[in-house]
């Protein structure tokens, strides 16, 4: 197994941070790192899509939603060449009232040291970018609500 965490702090709320991930089809117009998306079913355990990325070889890469804590945490499996790579995403509230955020990513089977070769330090490095992204579209979210009341 082959694992790395990122975590960051956003200036967000955290409904709209929520709102915001929970919402896959809405990925590809906010998320740098995404280029196309697809997505069946609600957002929760047993659904599953797929994402075109500009860090992963810019293939389709298909995942189900495995884990939902609603308005907490959610965890993707990816199926990978002899294993999967499951991806745990984490937001919680901070005494400052800003979320932190955190993204774990396992890769498990012979295709590891694969994934930690050619793909592991963008894909880390990207998840910064992707944190940004979240804030300015969450905060985007908190706003158009606000003058629509």
């Amino acid at each position: 197994m082959y694992a790395f965490e990122e975590s960051d702090t956003i200036d967000a709320e955290l409904d709209a941070v929520w709102q915001t991930v929970s919402d896959v089809p809405s990925w590809a117009t906010w998320d740098p790192h995404v280029l196309e998306c697809g997505f069946e079913g609600p957002f929760e355990p047993g659904s599953g899509g797929w994402t075109l990325s500009r860090v992963v070889s810019r293939q389709r890469g298909y995942f189900k939603v495995v884990e939902v804590e609603e308005g907490r945490s959610y965890t993707t499996e990816s199926p990978m060449p002899g294993g999967k790579m499951l991806i745990i995403n984490n937001y919680r509230p901070d005494e400052s009232g800003r979320v932190a955020v955190s993204r774990r990513v396992e890769v498990y089977g012979p295709f590891t040291p694969v994934f930690r070769l050619f793909w592991a330090k963008a894909f880390q490095g990207d998840t910064r970018i992707t944190f940004k992204a979240l804030e300015q579209e969450a905060r985007r979210r908190t706003a158009e609500a606000g003058s629509a009341r």
